[in-house]
């Protein structure tokens, strides 16, 4: 049995170095997202953007990272502020958009928009548009973008699970290794929050869901890969192969 433990524990050792980080140049992030990014569900220090935060400042305190997620919002809300959306949709969320992160002068975005806009019954494809238009107005600043997929939700009608899976598998195939899997793990077969990571309320996760969701962050080596591009002259990061500097930073 102890030697069954010791061998867990040299695994899950090797786990965490493998994603362990290696850049300590200090970079600005910007997290856009709702309430799971503000921290809902979680204990105070647990919550998945405040533990990214704190590991990213015990490696280098220069590192920025400013949350502007806001409980309750959408893809819209993080539009370009000059943008005009369909009607009955909200306007972008100035001051906690894109064009926000474009002022701060951040470096990367991570957007977090878990479930809210299934819930508003926004289709696949005005999503897909969002989420691309955020992605190419921080391309033009040479902004890398990761975006976390759709987490699950209870009581969710079978349109809005649809909706939930197409997005999660549009997200993993757009951006690739620029997503980040906010689902497997912590959904049951109906696409719910697993009881042991459910918060209570079957819209966020608990302190151990959030754990999940960090890990996955981490598991990115987003500064690692901020410090190779960084070396890497723009000219060369946008060759003429790609059709335009969204694909080549994706």
């Amino acid at each position: 049995m102890k030697k069954s433990i010791s061998i867990i524990l040299s695994i899950c050792f090797i786990a965490i170095n493998l994603n362990a980080q290696t850049c300590t140049k200090p970079f600005h992030f910007v997290i856009l997202g709702s309430s799971t990014a503000v921290g809902y569900g979680a204990a105070p220090k647990k919550s998945w953007a405040y533990l990214f935060a704190d590991s990213l400042k015990k490696i280098n305190p220069n590192y920025i990272i400013d949350n502007l997620a806001v409980a309750g919002t959408t893809t819209y809300a993080a539009q370009p502020s000059n943008y005009v959306p369909p009607a009955g949709r909200p306007l972008p969320s100035k001051g906690h958009n894109i064009t926000k992160a474009i002022n701060l002068g951040a470096d990367a975005v991570i957007i977090n928009f878990p479930s809210n806009d299934a819930v508003n019954n926004y289709t696949p494809d005005e999503q897909k548009a969002n989420y691309k238009r955020i992605s190419e107005e921080a391309a033009k600043h040479n902004i890398l973008v990761w975006v976390a997929t759709p987490q699950p939700r209870n009581i969710l009608t079978r349109r809005q699970v649809r909706y939930q899976q197409k997005m999660f598998d549009w997200i993993n195939q757009y951006y690739k290794g620029k997503a980040i899997n906010f689902h497997d793990g912590l959904a049951s077969e109906k696409d719910s929050i697993l009881f042991k990571y459910n918060a209570g309320d079957g819209i966020h996760v608990n302190n151990k869901g959030h754990r999940i969701l960090y890990e996955r962050v981490i598991g990115r080596s987003i500064p690692d890969t901020l410090c190779k591009l960084s070396a890497v002259p723009i000219a060369q990061k946008n060759p003429p192969a790609y059709r335009n500097i969204s694909e080549a930073l994706r």
